[in-house]
This record gives C-alpha cells, structure tokens and sequence, in this order.
C-alpha cells in the first residue's frame, strides 16, 4: 500500500510539471482573445458611430433635397431605404469578423480539458504498470515478508494461501519469471504437494536448462513422489545435475541411494564420500552418509578397520548450563593439526551420555582417527553457541590418548570455566 501511496505522488507531481507547462500557453491565448475582443469591440463602437452619423448626415441631405423639390417623394424613399440597408449590413459584418462567446468559452474550457486528458493519462498508466510492469512482483514480496514475519506458520494459514495463489497466477502471467516457478516449487514441496512441485520444478527448467541445483532439487521431489523410491527420471535429473555441478552433495547423495538399491554397494560408497565431503561435517546429513559407507562397505566385502573409541560424558556439579546450550565433543590429534579428526554436537540435556567414535566418522578420509598416534578429546557446552571457544565457555579435556588407552571406555567431565 505504501508503495502505491508512493507511486500515485510521484505521478501527480509528473502531472503538476506537465501541466505546468501548458496551462500558461492556454492563458497567453485567452488572455489574446480578451484583448482581441475588447479592441475589437472598441474598434466596432467607433465605426458604428460613424456609420451612424454618415446615415443621418445622408438623411438630412436627402430631406432637403426632398424639400428643395429636387427629389420625388418615392425617390426619397428608395434612396433613404438604400442608406438603411448599407447601415446594417456594415453591422452584421462587424459581427461575423469579432470573436464569438463560443471561442471565448473553448478557450476558458481548455484548461479543463487539459486537466482531464491529464488524470486519463495517470489512470492509463497506473492500468498499463499493473498489466506489464512489477506489480505483481511487489504483492509476492509483499506477501513473503509477512510469511518471514509469521515464520513457523501453518503452510495453510490465510497469508500462505495468499501467496501460493500469488505465485500460481504469476506463473501463468509469467511463463518465463525463474523466480515464481523456483518460490512455487518450494512452497509446494512445504506443503507436501509432491506432484505439484515436481511441475513447478520442471516450469522453471524451461527457463534455466542447464541449472544443476534445479535438477538436483526436481530429483529429490521425485524420490519422494515415488515413496523414496530412485525413478529413471530422479536418476536422469541427478545425473543432468552432476554435469553442470559435479560436487552437488544432494544429486550424489540420491545417486548413492540408486546404487545401494541395484545392490552396487561399492558405487553407493563412492557416491556417499563424495557427497560426505561436499556436506557439513557436523550435519546430521553428514551422520547419515557416514553411516551409510560404513553399511556400503560392508554389504561389499571390503575389510573395515575395526578401530572404535567409547566415552562417558558428563558435567559434574557445581557447575551447571542451560538444557538447551551446545555441547560440541571433537577428537583431535595431540599437539597437531587444530582441525578435528571426528566432531559430534549434543545438548547439555542430553549428559550424562556415552558416545563411540569409529573411522566411518573422519571428518576426512584422508586422516582417520586409527592413522593417528596420540589423540586428544574435547568437550565444551558453548555458552554463547558459537563454535569457536569463548571466554565463559565450560570445557573438558582428555589426554593424549595413545591406541592401547583408547581401546578401553574412557570417562570424560567438563569441570573447568574458560577465562
């Protein structure tokens, strides 16, 4: 609404300069007219006058003539008509010649002419801007922004309905807008609408072909259009999908699911890494591709390492924490690299715990925990949520940790405050 209130002053002040412009012109030219008139009209008094002063002198000429006997008395009459018609055709004339009130009164009009042809023009353009302009632009964004303000809303509430219906009609009016199709395919995959959004995906790959993400994105629909089934078709996106973006996690993640189900366990793995190392390492996605290698591997026969670690975990009074603050617990190696080898993220409501680490967990194939010597473990609650340690952050520290140590259950607490 603001937008509009925005949109109409400017025009009105576009209008004002237009007219502006014209409306001294339009006066200057009744401000001609009623010069012209009044000195016309003048001039016409003046010649009137004469006239009539030339008719009487004529006749009193004529009289005398008549009574000097020079004239008959029909002669009299015919030449005194004669003067009578003259005198009044000289007035007519004046009259034809001298500006009409209908010119006046165009002239006085021409401003509301002007100003009527000024308010078309505006509601011709306001009409146009909705037809072809960014009108409906600005209702979904609009519409978003209320979305984002009632964020966790019901995906049927009476502002969602609004915008899907927003971005449906945009989608018609705008076959070739990327943006609805993309915001659309979305909103039905919100909304369960599996085959809906599978459309919409496919509308917005006929605006943008070669879009790996988009294929990515159309493949996951329809894996879980088929019940989380892999199609021919899901494989087709995923794989249009690695050509344009070969580290795509989600395209090799799905194409690591149809290997497992031809039972190609070996191609599953290989999809699986690939996609691990493209996937944040403390994502839950993460978890699930390394417990899918590990099963992968295994299926095929290949010869796991059998290295494992277990830990108790707790927080041991005094000390306490929010239930819900971060517990970030990291395998590292001793006085090495900082980078964890292994890296699990909990809640303080969830201590006490136990947790076992294996190889299947390396945050990098290339540095399994079992290829390191000397390891040390960390636990710190971030008080503050951020991943990097900060001054109030409570942690706990075990080690170095040599292979033979590690085969036992290690306790671990979280006794100290960081200053």
């Amino acid at each position: 609404m603001s937008f509009w209130l925005l949109v109409s002053a400017f025009l009105v002040m576009a209008l004002s300069f237009l007219l502006y412009g014209f409306i001294p012109s339009v006066k200057r030219r009744r401000g001609r007219l009623a010069v012209s008139q009044s000195v016309a009209t003048g001039c016409e008094d003046q010649q009137q006058e004469l006239n009539v002063g030339l008719f009487r002198e004529q006749q009193m000429y004529l009289e005398a003539q008549r009574d000097a006997g020079e004239l008959a008395e029909e002669e009299y009459a015919e030449l005194l008509a004669d003067a009578q018609r003259r005198l009044l055709q000289d007035a007519k004339s004046k009259e034809n010649h001298s500006p009409s009130a209908a010119q006046v009164s165009d002239a006085q009009g021409g401003n509301w002419l002007l100003i009527g042809a000024a308010f078309l023009l505006l509601s011709f353009s306001l009409v146009l801007y909705d037809q072809l302009g960014a009108a409906s632009d600005l209702e979904i964004v609009e519409l978003l922004q209320q979305s984002q303000q009632a964020a966790g809303q019901d995906v049927n509430s009476a502002s969602a309905e609004q915008l899907h219906a927003a971005l449906r009609e945009g989608t018609h009016r705008s076959p070739d807008n990327l943006y609805y199709w993309v915001l659309l395919a979305r909103m039905e995959q919100e909304r369960k609408d599996f085959k809906a959004a599978a459309t919409a995906y496919k509308g917005a790959l006929v605006v943008a072909p070669d879009d790996g993400s988009l294929h990515a994105e159309l493949a996951q629909v329809l894996f879980s259009l088929a019940d989380n089934t892999p199609t021919e078709e899901m494989q087709s996106h995923a794989h249009k999908a690695l050509a344009a973006e070969p580290n795509n996690a989600s395209a090799l993640g799905l194409l690591g699911i149809a290997a497992f189900a031809q039972q190609d366990y070996l191609g599953a793995s290989t999809y699986w890494q690939a996609a691990l190392k493209n996937t944040a390492p403390m994502s839950g996605s993460a978890a699930a591709l390394r417990s899918g290698i590990s099963r992968a591997k295994a299926l095929s026969g290949e010869v796991l390492n059998t290295w494992s670690m277990r830990l108790n975990i707790s927080l041991p009074a005094p000390l306490v924490a929010p239930a819900d603050a971060t517990v970030f617990i990291y395998l590292r190696e001793w006085q090495g690299r900082p980078m964890p080898l292994v890296a699990q993220r909990v809640r303080v409501a969830d201590l006490p715990l136990s947790i076992q680490f294996d190889d299947s967990m390396a945050l990098s194939p290339e540095r399994l925990p079992s290829a390191i010597a000397q390891i040390e473990v960390v636990a710190r609650i971030a008080m503050s949520g951020n991943r990097q340690s900060t001054s109030g952050d409570l942690e706990g520290r075990l080690g170095p940790l040599s292979g033979e140590q590690m085969a036992e259950t290690l306790g671990l607490e979280i006794n100290r405050r960081l200053p």
